[in-house]
């Protein structure tokens, strides 16, 4: 059982990731910088506050080494900015780790 979980887990963090890296991607081709998309999604925070925010989803937290996960409503968020449906981007992001997990 413990084998099955921690293949859940690591395909659940890949999938994850595959979603920052398509959502980021994708707000990169709209010319928007990272800090710009940061306001974006969280225009409530400040936006150093949302670019830091942005950055520990993106890359390496500097409290635990690790990304940033990413909630739902975030997920929601980033979609509606992107001006795309969330389950499309997951979707498109469950192929892409689905297509990277295969073996060369």
């Amino acid at each position: 059982m413990a084998k099955m979980d921690r293949h859940v887990n690591d395909y659940s963090s890949q999938l994850e990731r595959t979603f920052v890296l398509l959502v980021d991607s994708r707000a990169n081709a709209r010319g928007w910088g990272k800090g710009e998309f940061a306001q974006k999604v969280w225009p409530k925070d400040n936006p150093k506050s949302a670019a830091t925010k942005w950055a520990a989803i993106r890359s390496r937290s500097s409290n635990t080494g690790r990304p940033q996960g990413v909630l739902i409503s975030d997920a929601h968020r980033m979609a509606d900015v992107l001006g795309e449906d969330l389950t499309y981007l997951l979707a498109m992001a469950k192929e892409n780790a689905r297509k990277s997990s295969q073996p060369s």
